[in-house]
């Protein structure tokens, strides 16, 4: 009988096929940089907190506006896909827009590394706020995106209602 081919420590040298889709996206997105200077509907962001069932809330920048948005992982960070690309709060996604409508209107197609993300920042700018790598309290994200919204109501009446005449 033959000796197994995937046996002992050779079978786990290889890499995943989820990893090399990674790095794939991340060698294609840097190179479309360099020649276009932006890519559409591509968005760096980061990881604010794990909702459950596949999705995360995922905060990032377009045209100078902060966005803190619902995603979906892809199907293939799922499942066995994990062990190679582990998705965590604080890590750097890219996020695409999947044009859908709802909770579906984004998905994450890449992690990426902090020396990934310095790579693309040379190309297009990020936020200061997403390249943070020693805070990883994300509470200051979220405290100034919530800014951002005005909350509440205002009322003008300056006369005073008597309660009991109603």
């Amino acid at each position: 009988m033959p000796p197994q081919k995937n046996a002992g420590n050779r079978g786990a040298k290889r890499e995943t096929g989820v990893s090399l889709k990674n790095q794939t996206f991340i060698h294609n997105f840097m190179d479309d940089l360099k020649k276009e200077g932006n890519v559409e509907n591509v968005f760096i962001g980061r990881i604010t907190k794990k909702m459950g069932n596949g999705r995360m809330e995922v905060f990032y920048m377009n045209q100078g506006r902060r966005y803190l948005t619902n995603t979906k992982i892809r199907g293939s960070f799922c499942g066995r896909g994990k062990r190679s690309v582990w998705i965590d709060v604080g890590s750097f996604v890219a996020i695409a827009g999947t044009g859908l409508g709802g909770s579906l209107a984004f998905e994450i197609v890449a992690v990426l590394s902090a020396d990934q993300v310095r790579d693309i920042n040379r190309y297009t700018e990020i936020d200061p706020r997403i390249l943070d790598i020693t805070n990883t309290d994300t509470a200051n994200i979220i405290s100034d995106v919530s800014d951002d919204i005005t909350q509440g109501f205002e009322f003008n009446n300056e006369e005073e209602v008597d309660i009991d005449n109603i």
